[in-house]
C-alpha cells in the first residue's frame, strides 16, 4: 500500500472552498438514519449488500462519517472518515486530532469525471474547520486511477508498506527503497 498523509494548516480555515464546481454538492452523514434509502440502496447493491450492510452499521457504530458527492442530484460516489483510530489495525498509531479517510467509491457512470479528488479536496477543507492535525490515505500500489486522483489533492506520499495481523498484533513493513519513488501518475 502506498500511505499518504496531509497537515492540516495550524489555523482555523474559515473562507469558503474556491473553484467548487456548481453541479457538486456534499452531503456528510453521521448515522444510517440519516441516508436516503435510494442512496442506501445505490451503495449496499454494489458489492455484497449483506456485507456492505453490517459494514455501514460498524462504521457508524465506531464514529466514523459517511461523505456523499453529488453530481447534478445523483449520487455520484462517497468515502468515509475516522477521527483518532482506524476500524482496522493501522500502518502507525494515530493521534487523538489525526484523520483516516478510507474506501472511497466512485460510481462507474460518474468515473473520469474528478468526483473522487473533489470529495477528497471537500473534506480536507471541512475537516481544517475542525481543528484537525494530520489526515491519512492509503492506496493500494497497483491502483493507478486513484494513485492518479490523490495526485490532484493536497495529499503526500508518506511512503510504501505492507501490514499483517499476527497473533492479535500488527506487524508493518515498510518499503523504504521503494517510499522515495513517485507513486503518482
Amino acid at each position: 500500500m502506498v500511505l499518504f498523509y496531509y497537515d492540516f494548516p495550524p489555523f482555523r480555515v474559515t473562507a469558503p472552498l474556491s473553484g467548487w464546481p456548481e453541479h457538486l454538492r456534499v452531503e456528510r452523514k453521521q448515522s444510517h438514519e440519516e441516508i436516503d434509502q435510494q442512496d442506501l440502496q445505490k451503495i449496499v447493491n454494489f458489492w455484497n449488500p449483506q456485507l456492505a450492510r453490517r459494514s455501514l452499521a460498524e462504521r457508524f457504530e465506531a464514529g466514523a462519517s459517511l461523505w456523499l458527492i453529488r453530481s447534478t442530484g445523483q449520487l455520484a460516489g462517497y468515502g468515509w472518515t475516522l477521527t483518532g483510530r482506524t476500524v482496522r489495525p493501522y500502518f502507525l498509531p494515530l493521534g487523538a486530532s489525526d484523520v483516516h479517510l478510507f474506501d472511497f467509491l466512485v460510481f462507474p457512470e460518474y468515473r473520469g469525471r474528478r468526483i473522487n479528488p473533489s470529495l477528497v479536496i471537500y473534506i480536507l477543507d471541512q475537516l481544517s474547520r475542525e481543528d484537525r492535525s494530520r489526515a491519512y490515505i492509503e492506496v493500494a500500489e497497483w491502483n493507478h486511477s486513484e494513485l492518479t486522483s490523490l495526485s490532484k489533492t493536497a495529499f503526500h506520499v508518506l511512503g510504501v508498506a505492507r501490514k499483517t495481523s499476527l497473533l492479535g498484533g500488527t506487524i508493518v513493513e515498510w518499503q523504504r527503497d521503494r517510499a522515495n519513488q513517485d507513486h503518482r501518475a
